[in-house]
């Protein structure tokens, strides 16, 4: 460890942490473009400047600077604020008087340390240098080369990320532009990602270009759910409606990374297929009406229950409880595998194989309880031996490719029409992952919470409530229905949750077996072109 000084404040970091970073632990933010945490040092924009009393030579730009023991520097002399101030007005000397039209304005670098740091009186009296705008350079991006201030982190993004190479800096001086080759566009499935780190408005996303100015959107910390990785992510939203999904930061399961798939998938939120009214018969119905139902033909006995890989843990543990209620019990089940409208190409960075969010999650419930595999589902169906059959999300007929005529009664738990949901007799609308509190346990044992950013739509309802309210249509006391204590219930029973509470979760998650966190867990290697 390091012991470093910081506008006299000391603080001990781990050696060679950068100094930018150890700022922030003193709550000093250190003004930066071409920085990035997850990218090389680049060193050109030179906004990091500051002055460096002890253990080394004056001002020094903070990023290439690693923390040793003895280091001293200041961020609040007179003559950094005098550097800072050179270095925005030389940024803007080229850059166009286009914040009103311009999609990055409300998280716009130049504008946040122009009004911290800039000469407000210009003195530039020949015309600006004019370059490209609005180029089509691939599927997702959209390159305003005339915004460019040469930070340089989409060719390092290029480079060391996706190693593909596409964008390159071209020209020299004040000619100086961000390009991509003749004939050439974006390929690789993580373009979404230039535009997060373009901290400009160079570059920006297709999809949500001019779509909601960001200061009228509201944030909540979620994971993805389109595969086993679960990365970190920031659901952007306002009035109900989802606009974005962003990557979160958490160094050991995506860095600050998302796939465009994963990316996308907040169109599935609203899309025309989603459940919003519960069905009998193929008539839309109540709840209650239904709940009795299915209440109804549980009770009959010789029902199978299957936990699904696309649940929460909340939604699952409530299911196996459920099994527990149901006259004579009920068998439990578990299906492995994609849903067939998986859109993500899995790689050797982020995309997982599974498509799935929960699948470890579910596996160790499924070991805890005993719970039968897909062909002990088969064969439970084909052999008459489940005559009320309880599904939990999962496509399992678009899976298995499975007959379920000859089940009594198939209840489906979901959010979207699929062959599952045409294929039950009962149809119950459960919230999307956005609409409710809760938590996966991605590929590597983290378990990672949900946090609720808008309501469920139709009669949609957390599917732990839903599963609770068919417990109480069987006579039997439901369960908690909030989300903090269906975990903790769950966390009291099975091994490897022992321990853990929302709180010891936090924002980073925790892995099985109750450890926080750990800095030896396997960082995401680079996908290949």
């Amino acid at each position: 460890m390091a012991l470093v000084k910081i506008n006299g404040i000391e603080v001990e970091v781990p050696d060679g942490t950068n100094m930018i970073e150890a700022a922030k632990k003193v709550g000093v933010e250190i003004p930066h473009y071409c920085y990035h945490p997850h990218l090389s040092i680049a060193g050109n924009c030179r906004m990091c400047t500051v002055d460096v009393e002890a253990g080394g030579r004056g001002p020094d730009v903070a990023c290439n600077m690693g923390a040793r023991d003895g280091l001293a520097i200041r961020t609040d002399t007179e003559q950094v604020a005098q550097i800072r101030k050179a270095t925005m007005e030389f940024m803007l000397v080229n850059h166009p008087l286009d914040c009103p039209i311009c999609d990055q304005a409300g998280e716009c670098r130049l504008q946040d340390y122009y009004m911290e740091h800039g000469n407000y009186e210009s003195r530039l009296s020949d015309a600006k240098v004019s370059k490209e705008k609005r180029q089509d350079i691939g599927e997702h991006i959209v390159l305003d080369s005339e915004r460019c201030v040469a930070c340089s982190r989409c060719v390092r993004f290029g480079d060391e990320i996706t190693e593909t190479g596409e964008l390159r800096l071209f020209d020299r001086g004040d000619h100086t532009h961000i390009g991509i080759f003749p004939g050439e566009k974006l390929s690789h499935q993580y373009q979404g990602n230039l535009a997060d780190v373009c901290p400009v408005g160079a570059l920006t996303n297709k999809d949500f270009r001019f779509e909601k100015r960001v200061w009228y959107l509201r944030e909540q910390d979620s994971i993805c759910s389109g595969c086993a990785t679960g990365c970190n992510i920031t659901v952007c939203h306002e009035q109900g409606h989802v606009f974005r999904l962003m990557p979160r930061r958490n160094d050991e399961v995506n860095q600050s990374w998302m796939c465009d798939p994963g990316r996308m998938s907040y169109k599935r939120v609203g899309a025309m297929n989603r459940l919003l009214r519960a069905r009998v018969d193929a008539e839309s119905v109540s709840l209650e009406v239904a709940l009795e139902a299915l209440a109804k033909a549980a009770a009959t006995g010789e029902v199978g229950i299957v936990l699904g890989t696309q649940e929460t843990n909340e939604a699952n543990w409530a299911a196996l409880q459920l099994s527990r209620m149901v006259p004579g019990g009920a068998r439990l089940f578990h299906v492995s595998g994609n849903d067939p409208d998986a859109v993500a190409v899995a790689d050797e960075f982020l995309v997982s194989e599974d498509a799935n969010p929960n699948t470890a999650g579910v596996k160790l419930l499924a070991e805890h309880a005993e719970a039968g595999d897909a062909e002990a589902l088969k064969t439970a169906v084909a052999d008459g031996a489940v005559q009320t059959l309880i599904i939990l999300v999962d496509d399992v007929v678009g899976r298995l490719d499975i007959e379920l005529s000859g089940v009594g009664t198939v209840a489906y738990l979901g959010t979207h029409d699929n062959r599952t949901a045409q294929a039950a007799g009962l149809v119950l609308p459960v919230a999307a992952h956005v609409a409710q509190d809760g938590t996966f346990t991605n590929k590597d044992g983290r378990v990672q919470r949900l946090q609720r950013a808008v309501h469920p739509v139709g009669d949609a309802l957390p599917a732990y409530v839903v599963i609770d309210a068919i417990g109480a249509a069987l006579g039997e006391a439901p369960g908690t229905t909030t989300a903090v204590g269906t975990f903790a219930q769950m966390a009291a029973e099975v091994p490897g949750l022992s321990g853990m509470t929302y709180p010891t979760i936090g924002t980073q998650g925790q892995l099985l077996g109750g450890a926080a966190s750990s800095s030896s867990a396997a960082a995401p290697t680079q996908p290949t072109a």
